[in-house]
């Protein structure tokens, strides 16, 4: 009954009006959100049946919706009545919850009590044990700091010692590592930098880094020099910032080398076209015989070519260029030096031996004009300068290229192929003068010597060999003034040429009186005296001929001179005669012997037995060191020889 007359009261005050307080109302609207209009704060009734019913027509159904109003009031009330009937008994059940917890807080809070008072007995406990234990236990720490400290200063000292090392040395790659692992490490002896000894080693670093800083600028502006300036010598190790940006193009630098091949091609045609038409050095000017001005202007290229390709690398790409240098310089050698030496009418391969040989005795060969004669020189003089300036650019090249790459730098071959250029000059020079004289000896040996009845002034044929030596000889020493070494060897080899031939043409002069031999003695001493002086004959300046030129001669013209000796000697006795053959002659071929008899015009039965006796008479050779035969002649010193011939000129004029 009770419950029943509480739920009625209950019921009574909700028919009142409900205000409640803004906050209230938000905090309702927070937990219970709802769109219902029956839920709002500022609901009006009239406003609500409005909207339920806004026509006369809607209020056609209004039973039904008064059956859902009442339906939903109906569930409101139980609603409701559910919530005060569970309302009922929650302050007894709270009260009684609330001093159920006071005793449970009582009890755990004494339970929290026991186990604090345990806890604080327990730490005391472990405190007394671990005291001992945190002795040693800072111990360790500061034993493990001191240690790693000390281990630290070591590797300070010795990284300081090994860094200004370092410097002094120049090895800047070790250098950056070790630097900055010396600056971590004394980072750790900031708070020491009061012991000065620490203070001594940070400021050694900072002097360290002070002077690294300024050899790498000094190296830097070395390596790296401004335009047109030259490198400093002093190259310390090698700078090792040398070639670094120069050596990332190495692989592309082809297209330079291929460049130059092609510009030395054009300018090597352009050498031949210009001489073409200029032609060779005029005669009688002071260019004839000079060196070719291409010669210059190809080795001031090739210097030009050298320094830049330097600059960009000193590895493969110079070998690279010493491979096109050597192209050019053979392809020099033979256009423009060999390509142009003059050539014979009788054969446009060039003048030879062969070409000389060939020619028809008695005819005057075909001589070099002077023009030509200056080509030749100039030639030489030019071949010359080439061999001179390829060995500096070999010496060069080895110093620009890498020491690893010295050995394959050689220009060997190109210097031997100017040598060959120098040599073939040379020899074209000699054969020209040799075949100029070959008409004039051929007359010699064509003379009637048997019917010579007197000894007069020299014979015409050594008038003319003196006359072509006098035509050729000042023409070529003019034009080999810049080489005289040269001019040295024309004469040795054209000497050694023309001293045999004319041997070989004397042994023809068959038979002979004993006026004739008088004449050919006369006129080999005339040839010889001609020969001695050759060196400076027509020239205003009278030299001394070298010793190796005048020992040639006087050798050689002796032998001429001894065989007419011999040849004027009398046949009887023939034991005297042999005898006086093997003496002045040191010969003991046969052949050579015959060739004297067939001079004397003896006939084949006295020369028979005069041969065996010369067999006989020959000396006994001594064994040689191999084992065969070796012939000892004793050779008249040149005094003496001298001596001999300015008896037998006294002779001659005692019989003119």
């Amino acid at each position: 009954m009770m419950m029943e007359e509480e739920e009625l009261e209950f019921s009574e005050d909700l028919e009142a009006i409900l205000h409640l307080t803004p906050e209230v109302q938000l905090a309702i609207e927070q937990v219970f959100p709802s769109q219902d209009p029956l839920d709002r704060a500022d609901f009006n009734a009239v406003e609500y049946i409005n909207t339920l019913f806004p026509t006369e027509q809607s209020l056609a159904n209004i039973d039904e919706v008064v059956n859902k109003i009442r339906l939903k009031i109906r569930r409101l009330d139980d609603n409701i009545r559910m919530v005060v009937r569970g309302q009922t008994n929650v302050g007894q059940d709270g009260r009684q919850a609330l001093a159920e917890a006071q005793v449970a807080i009582g009890q755990l809070f004494g339970k929290i009590k026991d186990i604090k008072d345990k806890a604080e007995k327990s730490e005391q406990m472990v405190k007394e044990i671990t005291r001992d234990i945190k002795q040693l236990d800072h111990a360790k720490r500061h034993l493990t700091t001191s240690i790693t400290t000390l281990n630290h200063l070591h590797m300070l000292a010795r990284g300081v010692d090994s860094l200004e090392a370092m410097t002094r040395r120049r090895q800047y790659g070790e250098v950056a590592n070790l630097l900055q692992g010396v600056v971590n490490v004394l980072e750790h002896f900031h708070k020491y930098m009061g012991i000065p000894q620490i203070r001594q080693l940070s400021e050694r670093v900072k002097a360290a880094q002070s002077e690294l800083g300024t050899q790498i600028l000094a190296d830097f502006e070395e390596a790296f020099p401004a335009q047109g300036s030259k490198p400093k010598k002093h190259k310390a190790p090698d700078n090792p910032f040398h070639g670094i940006i120069s050596k990332c193009f190495e692989p592309h630098l082809y297209v330079y080398i291929e460049s130059q091949d092609k510009n030395l091609g054009e300018m090597i045609d352009r050498f031949v076209s210009d001489f073409r038409a200029q032609g060779p050095p005029k005669a009688g000017t002071e260019d004839g015989g000079a060196v070719l001005p291409s010669c210059a202007d190809l080795f001031v290229y090739y210097k030009k070519c050298m320094v830049q390709c330097s600059q960009l690398s000193t590895g493969e790409p110079m070998i690279a260029l010493t491979t096109i240098f050597q192209k050019y310089l053979r392809e020099y050698a033979w256009k423009i030096l060999s390509g142009n030496l003059p050539k014979t009418s009788s054969n446009s391969g060039g003048l030879t031996i062969k070409s000389l040989l060939q020619e028809k005795e008695g005819s005057e060969a075909a001589k070099f004009n002077v023009e030509e004669l200056c080509l030749i020189c100039s030639i030489l003089s030019t071949a010359e300068y080439c061999l001179a300036t390829t060995q500096q650019l070999e010496e060069k090249l080895k110093e620009k290229v890498d020491k690893t790459l010295v050995e394959r730098i050689n220009l060997t071959g190109e210097m031997d192929t100017f040598s060959n250029v120098i040599s073939n000059s040379i020899q074209l020079l000699v054969q020209d003068l040799d075949a100029a004289c070959d008409p004039a000896l051929t007359a010699m040996s064509k003379m009637p010597w048997q019917s010579v009845e007197h000894v007069g002034d020299q014979s015409p044929y050594v008038t003319s060999v003196i006359m072509h030596i006098k035509q050729n000889v000042p023409i070529i020493r003019g034009n080999l003034a810049s080489t005289r070494k040269y001019f040295t060897q024309f004469c040795i080899k054209f000497t050694n040429s023309f001293i045999p031939k004319f041997i070989n043409h004397l042994f023809r002069c068959k038979p002979i009186s004993m006026v004739g031999a008088e004449q050919l003695l006369l006129d080999t001493h005339s040839l010889k005296t001609v020969l001695l002086d050759l060196p400076s004959i027509g020239s205003q300046v009278v030299r001394k001929a070298p010793a190796s030129y005048t020992k040639i001669v006087v050798k050689g013209m002796t032998r001429a001179e001894m065989i007419l000796k011999v040849v004027m000697a009398p046949h009887e006795p023939s034991v005297v005669f042999v005898d006086n053959y093997i003496k002045l002659l040191a010969d003991g071929n046969p052949e050579t012997f015959q060739k004297t008899l067939d001079m004397k015009g003896l006939k084949r039965s006295e020369q028979s037995s005069m041969l065996e006796l010369f067999r006989q008479r020959l000396p006994t050779p001594p064994s040689g060191a191999d084992g065969g035969p070796s012939f000892s002649f004793s050779t008249p010193t040149p005094e003496q020889e001298n001596s001999r011939i300015r008896k037998l000129e006294k002779l001659i004029k005692k019989r003119l």
